[in-house]
């Protein structure tokens, strides 16, 4: 039995991927964090939640934050340990902009904690970064399920939590793509 917020567990419930991928970002890579698998299975993501919750334990906020989709059912699960929080999302607007919808509403400084499934580059949590902050509200913190950044800088400058960090895994702009160049198809495990 393997222990929460391991490769291992990803790997036994096929949230962890090897072949040829499109990330969300639009780079490629030999490897994809498939974590609808563990999203939706309770059993297994709220010991990850709890996790990321016992690192978050100081951070104050009144509202968690997903961006849709990856985000949405991790902020809920978060919001569900933090007594008080409330949970709302982020999604995509014009022009790839994420916003808030649905009469979502943060107030004037509002303290917000941003929980995303997996991180690469960060680009998606900034623009949701963008969007709190639009409201007027303050991110208190950013959490993640996997943190696959390499240990480059995030493009915020709040507090960064993560269950499981990665390294050692690559990523490329389309046109360097070593797989592509070796007539390995392209998948798209999101569709």
């Amino acid at each position: 039995m393997s222990t929460a917020g391991t490769l291992e567990d990803l790997r036994e419930i096929g949230a962890y991927l090897q072949g040829h991928f499109l990330l969300t970002t639009g780079r490629h890579s030999d490897t994809f964090f498939l974590l609808a698998r563990l999203t939706e299975r309770p059993d297994k993501l709220v010991a990850w939640i709890s996790l990321l919750q016992e690192q978050m334990q100081d951070i104050e906020a009144r509202t968690v934050v997903g961006p849709a989709m990856g985000g949405i059912i991790p902020a809920y699960q978060l919001a569900a340990l933090r007594p008080s929080n409330r949970v709302i999302f982020a999604e995509k607007g014009e022009g790839g902009k994420m916003v808030f919808r649905r009469g979502f509403q943060l107030e004037l400084g509002e303290p917000v904690i941003i929980v995303e499934d997996a991180v690469t580059t960060g680009s998606s949590v900034n623009k949701v970064i963008d969007a709190v902050r639009d409201q007027g509200a303050h991110v208190a913190a950013v959490g993640c399920l996997v943190n696959r950044t390499q240990n480059q800088s995030v493009p915020w400058r709040v507090p960064f939590f993560s269950v499981l960090n990665v390294s050692g895994i690559q990523n490329w702009a389309p046109d360097d793509c070593p797989l592509c160049r070796q007539g390995i198809p392209l998948t798209k495990p999101k569709q």
